[in-house]
């Protein structure tokens, strides 16, 4: 029976421990009096968890006994499993998982793999938990016995009276009595028919017996009474406990209340802003501004059947294809390139965006070019020809480049205090990100403390000849538009803000704006078979996307497709392609390094150059991603201290040396373009998915899982090419605005046809993204340009800024963390951040510390975010599962 001690064991050991991670990531966020007081009353759920597993493991042989045992032992192995995969995550990111979102890695292949990478520490955990539990097992499973028999003697002396009696009356036989005492004994482990709680006969006077009565009544009272009186947060979640929680993930409500969604009525919560004298009137391609119930200017473009879609338009466009215009709800549409697509129900019963009716959207494209673009514009000089968006995994504005003198320079040089030379350090550093120096036009300053320029850090990878002042446009005070990383993919391909929804449900559905590859489909349906031609305006698009590693984790190969690309390589494909598949090389879990798709690239452009097409290259990097894993011939280097008690620089230092890894694999990857003679024409489109967080920047937790520091979604937005006018745009724009941007530019460099331009120009005037050419509106008309973004995994948090305040708030959609107000002017790195458990305590206390009108910025940001959060839903037409 030493199995039944054992698991017993294991199930007190991993609820204690889960709750003692818990207990501690709230530690810091209630008063210490409050936690000691309703302490007890959050403990409760994890009691009456251990009391059941006692029950359930009872040493008594019956046929009931046995089956409860196997259940008992079953569940402290799923248990002991849960609780070291529970710990070990909080140990590497500082956040709990929830277990809803498990699933998200549970059921996807590469999702395992993800989770398998923390193995070691798992297996140390399961070690340590097995140790406390053999050694303790006897101890903790007799004490259990006892205590249980403590209290439920009570109530069964209760039940064997009142048999008694019944018995008396003649209500049953002597034969027909149950043996209540006989059946706790069994549960407890006691079979020699004898009560723990049995006092001597002296002491069991009436006096004696009431004193457990009245101390177990006045615990019943204080618990019925602190649980009564607490605060729901953030003791409602305080009292989660891990066996519980874990049945989400089994169970048949596995759905979050921030997940769900039913169609209804969501009014814009600022009626004011949107009354009839603020609209705006049609004008050119302008179709209006009119948000309301009876707005004219709205139902028209509702209506409206562009006088440039095809019978058949491809995948992207189907939202035009209502009951007016269409007999068919799915229908397949025109391909454009060769993939035929189908037009979902959702996009055609009316659930789709319209511009003239979104009370949020504030365009710019009434404002004229910026004047240092516009020459070079008008005289013909920019040509774009080919289209190359590339995607920089977990990739941080400070770091593309790092500059002498930012925040995270300092950071890595205190590490270094008193043990290393600074210039040292910094002729290591000046050689981290040369090529996004070059890209972005921001010198790194590289100096000696004596004030004298390092040497100049040569660029073997990239030759490149832009001239001095020229090279593009980067965007100062960049944000992504979620720190999910397929959800901002679909923000950045298809200029769409993603669904605050767990995971990646917009793969299973249309995006609600045509993405870039499918307008550019569209382009190539327009010119119908026409042979290739000489002139570059005439001439088809090839589409493409590259990654290295896999794209099946979290349905990414489904959006993909959804979008039309014509050619993808992955990891699937890398591996078929291969002459020796020990050639290629996994450096991490989800495949292999970017350098491995240097052939593939060099044969897309040759095939694009053989065919006379035009090429939309859109490539995601991921060396940059955890665990930071680089080729076993690439040289580690020590850019942060890790000796000694700074050893908990080690990941921020192998994060590092993927930033210079991924640097090198830019110059290689423009390199290709240079020598195939196309950087000339070529628009090269870079941004960050997201950020990464790490200790040093918040203490507290890791990465981007519920973390909403602002280190996860300042990205770094750059527009290269070498015959645009170098501009450092500051702005507080998102990923959002890229495509509208490259809609822009292709429009006013003349690198479209007549009729592609005119379409291009219609398009334009339909995206919620301000262009990144033209000066950029921080407000209209009393209408704030707000920015959202949704924190990973999606349904839990919700980041809001606004172009025109400087001011943060991290909203939890879930109720299970703390409302964060920052603001980034004074507290750039957010090193001081206001959080509170309630909305109102927020607002007051922003009020009392930063003022009137920044608690008024409070209220209106959440107002702001919960109309949003319902509204993209809507838009994509996302229906609940419950």
């Amino acid at each position: 029976m030493m199995v039944v001690s054992l698991s017993f064991s294991i199930i007190v050991v991993c609820t204690c421990l889960s709750k003692l991670i818990h207990l501690y990531t709230y530690v810091g966020t209630v008063p210490h009096v409050a936690l000691i007081l309703f302490l007890p009353s959050v403990l409760v759920p994890d009691i009456l968890v251990i009391c059941l597993s006692r029950l359930f493991l009872s040493r008594k042989r019956t046929t009931i006994t046995y089956i409860s045992r196997l259940l008992g032992c079953t569940f402290s192995l799923i248990l002991l499993v849960a609780t070291a995969f529970h710990a070990t995550f909080y140990y590497e990111t500082g956040t709990e998982v929830t277990w809803t979102n498990a699933q998200r890695y549970v059921r996807d292949k590469d999702g395992i793999r993800l989770l398998l990478s923390g193995s070691n520490s798992a297996i140390v955990c399961v070690v340590l938990i097995l140790g406390i539990s053999w050694f303790s097992q006897t101890y903790l499973y007799q004490y259990a016995g006892r205590s249980l028999s403590m209290l439920t003697a009570p109530l069964f002396r209760a039940l064997r009276i009142w048999n008694m009696c019944k018995r008396r009356r003649g209500c049953h036989s002597v034969e027909d009595a149950y043996d209540y005492q006989s059946f706790i004994n069994s549960q407890t482990g006691n079979s020699h028919g004898k009560v723990y709680l049995d006092l001597p006969p002296q002491a069991n006077t009436g006096s004696s017996r009431r004193y457990p009565k009245i101390l177990a009544l006045a615990i019943f009272l204080y618990l019925a009474l602190t649980a009564s009186l607490r605060p729901s947060s953030p003791y409602s979640q305080m009292s989660a406990s891990l066996p519980i929680t874990m049945l989400q993930m089994i169970g048949l409500h596995t759905e979050s209340q921030a997940n769900r969604y039913t169609f209804s009525r969501n009014p814009w919560p600022f009626p004011q802003l949107i009354h009839t004298t603020n609209w705006e009137k049609p004008k050119g391609y302008f179709k209006g501004w009119a948000p309301g119930d009876n707005s004219i200017l709205a139902q028209m473009y509702r209506d409206r059947l562009p006088t440039w879609l095809p019978e058949a338009p491809p995948a992207g466009f189907c939202k035009w294809l209502s009951s007016n215009h269409s007999n068919q709800v799915d229908r397949e549409v025109g391909d454009g390139g060769g993939t035929g697509r189908i037009c979902h129900e959702t996009k055609v019963d009316g659930t789709f965006y319209n511009p003239v009716n979104d009370p949020l959207r504030i365009t710019n494209q009434d404002e004229e070019i910026l004047d240092i673009l516009s020459d070079s514009f008008r005289n013909g000089t920019v040509k774009i020809k080919h289209i190359a968006l590339i995607m920089l995994e977990s990739t941080r504005e400070e770091l593309f480049p790092l500059q002498q003198g930012s925040d995270i320079h300092n950071i890595i040089l205190d590490s270094y205090k008193g043990r290393k030379d600074g210039d040292g350090v910094n002729a290591l550093l000046s050689q981290l990100t040369p090529v996004a120096e070059k890209i972005t036009g921001k010198a790194g300053c590289w100096k000696r403390t004596n004030g004298s320029d390092l040497a100049k850090v040569p660029i073997p990878e990239w030759n490149d000849t832009t001239q001095d002042g020229y090279g593009g446009i980067n965007v100062i005070g960049g944000f992504t538009a979620a720190s999910l990383s397929f959800k901002s993919l679909a923000a950045t391909h298809c200029g769409v803000w993603p669904m605050p929804v767990d995971s990646f449900q917009e793969s299973e559905a249309q995006s609600y704006q045509p993405c870039i590859s499918q307008i550019l489909h569209l382009f190539n349906q327009n010119k119908g078979a026409k042979t290739a031609s000489n002139d570059f305006l005439e001439q088809k698009w090839l589409t493409a996307f590259f990654q290295s590693i896999t794209d099946k984790y979290d349905r990414q190969d489904i959006f993909n497709n959804e979008m039309g690309f014509e050619e993808i390589v992955a990891k699937d494909v890398l591996e078929q392609r291969a002459k020796a598949r020990s050639g290629l090389e996994e450096i991490n879990y989800f495949g292999y390094p970017e350098t491995t798709l240097k052939t593939h690239v060099r044969e897309l452009i040759e095939k694009v150059q053989r065919e006379k097409k035009r090429m939309f290259f859109s490539h995601f990097t991921s060396t940059t991603h955890h665990p930071w894993g680089l080729p076993r011939d690439s040289k580690k280097i020590e850019y942060v201290n890790t000796q000694g008690n700074m050893g908990w620089h080690r990941d921020f230092n192998s994060y590092l040396n993927t930033v210079r890894f991924q640097d090198a694999w830019l110059g290689e990857l423009l390199q290709l373009f240079e020598l195939h003679g196309i950087a000339n024409e070529t628009l090269v489109v870079l941004v960050g998915d997201h950020g990464q967080a790490f200790k040093q920047d918040i203490t507290t937790r890791t990465g981007t899982y519920k973390n909403g520091h602002v280190s996860n979604f300042r990205v770094p937005i750059t527009f290269r090419h070498p015959h645009i006018p170098r501009v450092q745009y500051e702005a507080n724009a998102t990923s959002i605005s890229i495509l509208p941007t490259i809609l822009d530019l292709l429009i006013n460099t003349g690198s479209l046809n007549r009729k592609d331009m005119a379409v291009a120009s219609d398009l334009l005037h339909d995206y919620e993204g301000q262009s990144l050419i033209r000066p950029y509106k921080s407000s209209r008309n009393g209408r704030r340009a707000w920015n959202l973004g949704v924190i990973n995994s999606g349904a839990s948090m919700l980041s809001v800024t606004s172009a025109d305040a400087p001011w943060r708030l991290v909203i939890p959609l879930d109720g299970a963390s703390q409302w964060r107000f920052t603001d980034l002017k004074n507290d750039p790195l957010e090193l001081e951040p206001l959080e509170k458990w309630s909305m109102e305590q927020l607002v007051g206390d922003v009020r009392n510390l930063y003022g009137e009108e920044a608690s008024q910025w409070v209220v209106q940001a959440d107002a702001v975010a919960q109309w949003w959060a319902w509204e993209r839903k809507r838009l994509w037409g996302y229906k609940s599962t419950k």
